[in-house]
């Protein structure tokens, strides 16, 4: 079960053998939230939270209960970075039914304390979610409303299909109009004018929790959207030092 743990953190190593025995060995325990339910509290800290199916949403609650969603989450994402050394500060939402694995603090703080190869791995996951981050802000403030969905659309498909979740122009995407107008900035009446525009124009429709894109290209350059920004970040030169497995 812990190998899908070691997965998603390789992407940020590569690991060192030490890193990967006391990751396998750790304990994980499976949780399965329903959709709406509140995956990560504010204030809690992280337990390698693993998101190991469906699709989550990381959101602040405003005092007055407006809320603005910052961002996505699909399988393979740690969620709980934000908890590393202090309190989370926001909170995690199932889209979804969600399966999520997570050990306990007590071995995550012993781990990272035998393990600087590991601590530097979940930086390098900081950075690539601050950046993912930074992206989602130019977006909310320099694009329009229909290139603000298109990149949305592009990128909910794209980190999908690279998990094998999505083909054909189509994957899982359980969202209400309501959730796609807290994370992108609009109001419903706006967002349901935007489907309606994207739909019309042969460029993608979400229908009954399904996205469909029918024109990538098309939704992609309205989108102006790079695969390339939500990329792991990884130490080339320790790639380039790892040993290479050995042709049988």
């Amino acid at each position: 079960m812990n190998r899908l743990l070691i997965a998603s953190l390789d992407r940020f190593g590569p690991l060192r053998d030490g890193v990967r025995d006391s990751l396998m060995s750790c304990s994980q325990t499976v949780e399965h939230i329903e959709a709406g339910q509140r995956i990560l509290a504010a204030g809690a800290r992280s337990r390698l939270r693993l998101l190991a199916r469906g699709l989550a949403v990381r959101q602040h609650i405003l005092p007055d209960g407006g809320r603005q969603i910052l961002g996505i989450a699909t399988p393979g994402d740690l969620i709980d970075l934000s908890g590393l050394y202090v309190g989370a500060d926001h909170e995690v939402q199932a889209l979804g039914l969600c399966e999520v694995r997570k050990t306990t603090t007590q071995e995550l703080r012993a781990m990272l304390k035998a393990h600087p190869n590991l601590l530097a791995a979940l930086c390098r996951a900081v950075l690539t979610e601050a950046r993912q981050q930074r992206i989602w802000m130019i977006g909310l403030g320099r694009r329009s409303a229909l290139a603000r969905t298109a990149n949305l659309f592009c990128e909910v498909y794209w980190r999908q299909q690279v998990l094998n979740l999505a083909a054909n122009g189509r994957c899982d995407f359980p969202a209400l109009q309501a959730d796609l107008a807290d994370a992108l900035g609009l109001s419903v009446v706006h967002i349901h004018r935007v489907l309606r525009a994207l739909r019309d124009d042969g460029l993608a429709s979400l229908r009954n929790g399904v996205l469909q894109i029918n024109d990538w290209d098309g939704l992609a350059s309205l989108g102006a959207f790079d695969a390339e920004r939500l990329r792991p970040q990884q130490d080339l030169s320790e790639l380039a030092a790892a040993p290479r497995p050995e042709r049988a």
